[in-house]
């Protein structure tokens, strides 16, 4: 019997938690394979599997193609953004980085998954790597507003404002 779009989608997505990522791998090129713009009816696509275990093993400019397929079947796909900002800010690419998480912050918030202070915490991130504190501070404020018992944003704000002299 030969198995549906579908059922090799599962498949993928089964073997990836298991963790085989050998035959999630084969799986989800099996349907990339029949149809390169497949969504699974929940929207996931199989790019983004495939981006997720290239991220995990570290090879992230496959990591960084497979997100950008994923986000050509749907520009909107939270955790392909959020995966491919991940990687270009390993890879020191902070605009880009910046891009991709801004996008995150223009999804519908009831439809958001990841709590929005983590996209204003990776944006402060990039920010200060790339040596904009004035953004930096800005986007550390904004994690810790939402957060404010977030030791690691607090720290983040002290390690650059002086008591009673705020730099923005």
């Amino acid at each position: 019997m030969t198995k549906t779009l579908a059922e090799w989608f599962k498949e993928g997505v089964r073997c990836f938690h298991k963790p085989d990522g050998p035959a999630a791998i084969m799986s989800f090129e099996k349907v990339i394979d029949t149809d390169p713009a497949y969504r699974h009816s929940d929207g996931d696509n199989p790019y983004f599997y495939l981006g997720k275990i290239s991220e995990m093993e570290e090879r992230l400019e496959d990591a960084i193609g497979y997100y950008s397929n994923a986000l050509s079947v749907d520009p909107h796909d939270e955790e392909s953004l959020i995966g491919r900002g991940s990687c270009l800010s390993v890879r020191n690419e902070y605009d880009r980085a910046i891009s991709d998480f801004e996008k995150v912050l223009d999804l519908d918030p009831n439809l958001r998954k990841v709590p929005i202070e983590h996209v204003y915490s990776a944006i402060a991130g990039n920010y200060e790597k790339k040596g904009d504190l004035i953004n930096a501070l800005v986007y550390g404020k904004k994690a810790l507003e939402k957060d404010p018992l977030n030791y690691r944003f607090q720290e983040f704000l002290k390690r650059y404002e002086k008591p009673g002299k705020e730099i923005i």
